[in-house]
């Protein structure tokens, strides 16, 4: 049988999943490649409910009441909210729906363990991921025709602050990518500013015995809420507490003042705005 892949990666926030969706879009991936799965419980101030509503068109069976979700994630196939015997209620979209809806391996092998199985993610790494989606963390995984699309929506999780992204073999799709485009690569630009990253991070931080992956996402948080409507036209020290707030949420371990001239260079570096000027 012919091998394709999956990609996966988790994250903190529902905005970055958002946003890690958006850009998978734009590369080429197609609804049905992309899967999205979060805990939903009542203390998720990023879901907004509408208990008046009826589970979106094409959710899986035995959803509950409807979610409104914004943006990218509401472009997803078979969006919706299920509940898992034991877990309580998730929201999912994708190949996922079906293995949670014991259309496929996740009944047969058990709820969420097996859904995950089922996705393409290794068994050895199903517990780790799957503690985290309890927890609140948002699961995003990718169907890949091959390994230059798997390399492809992997370069995207990293730029969107995915955590734990990894990729593996899954038996072929239902699908046929012998006309698929190939995915849309790393423009210039996004090379030029990874460039800009590594390069600010050998002068100032390298010789202090860091580690650059310790400092890759910080840069992308910088850049990435520098880019966000609500931030454009406000200053970066205007907002410190408000990104301070929300990288600690999700990196409760991290020093902020170690962290926070990376998180400054990758706002800069997209143009945001240091006390009264924009950055260019």
């Amino acid at each position: 049988m012919s091998k394709n892949r999956v990609a996966f990666g988790i994250y903190d926030h529902q905005s970055d999943a958002s946003d890690a969706v958006e850009r998978l879009r734009a590369a080429g991936f197609r609804q049905t490649d992309i899967s999205v799965l979060l805990s939903r419980n009542e203390g998720n101030k990023d879901l907004a409910l509408d208990k008046g509503t009826k589970a979106p068109e094409g959710a899986a069976a035995g959803t509950g009441s409807g979610l409104l979700v914004g943006g990218a994630l509401g472009w997803l196939a078979g969006i919706g909210t299920l509940a898992i015997p034991g877990l309580g209620p998730f929201l999912a979209a994708g190949p996922i729906v079906a293995l949670l809806s014991g259309a496929g391996v996740g009944a047969a092998v058990g709820g969420l363990t097996g859904a995950l199985i089922g996705a393409g993610i290794p068994e050895y790494e199903v517990k780790r991921y799957e503690g985290r989606i309890r927890g609140g963390h948002v699961l995003v995984s990718v169907h890949c025709d091959d390994a230059e699309w798997a390399s492809s929506a992997k370069e995207v999780l990293r730029e969107t602050g995915a955590e734990d992204i990894s990729s593996t073999s899954e038996a072929a799709a239902d699908f046929d990518s012998s006309d698929r485009p190939k995915p849309r690569r790393a423009t210039q630009a996004t090379e030029q500013r990874e460039s800009d990253f590594k390069r600010d991070f050998d002068t100032f931080h390298a010789t202090n015995g860091a580690n650059y992956g310790e400092f890759a996402p910080c840069y992308e948080f910088g850049y990435r809420m520098a880019e966000k409507p609500e931030y454009r036209d406000r200053s970066f020290y205007d907002v410190e507490p408000e990104l301070k707030h929300a990288y600690m949420a999700g990196h409760p371990n991290s020093d902020w003042d170690k962290i926070s001239s990376a998180v400054l260079y990758g706002w800069e570096r997209a143009g945001g705005k240091v006390g009264g000027f924009a950055m260019i």
